[in-house]
């Protein structure tokens, strides 16, 4: 099986789309969009037995934080070497988008354990949940 527990628990992806309505061979990609989805919009320390789940609060981090872009990319490739083991090589960095100073976008450059490469996006904006999804140039 493809999708993770959780998935498959709630019987859908994060965006709501029914594993029964998805091909079979594209759940463990489902999958890992809905487990990042979740990561990114988990607040460190929001959950008690699991401290160090999910990122830093992106406003604190601009508060405290003269680097905060190069401190938040770096607390997303943290949080995917540690939480999602079917992505490895990860990498993550940020683009620079001038007709949205508003929002963060970071493109994350891994590996699943098949070998496959992936390019994901994240968009962090003040006003939305984050957002993850394949990388559209």
């Amino acid at each position: 099986m493809e999708a993770g527990l959780y998935d498959v628990l709630r019987g859908c992806f994060h965006d709501g789309t029914k594993l029964s309505e998805t091909p079979e061979s594209s759940w463990r990609m489902q999958s890992v969009l809905s487990n990042l989805t979740h990561l990114f919009n988990t607040r460190q320390g929001a959950i008690a037995h699991l401290p160090e789940y999910g990122l830093p609060d992106p406003s604190i981090v601009y508060r405290d934080s003269p680097d905060a872009i190069h401190v938040l990319q770096q607390s997303v490739r943290r949080a995917i070497e540690r939480f999602e083991p079917r992505l490895q090589r990860v990498r993550v960095r940020h683009v620079d988008r001038e007709d949205d100073v508003l929002r963060l976008t970071f493109v994350i450059s891994a590996r699943l354990a098949s070998g496959q490469r992936v390019k994901l996006q994240t968009t962090f904006a003040s006003d939305d949940l984050v957002q993850v999804s394949p990388w559209m140039r």
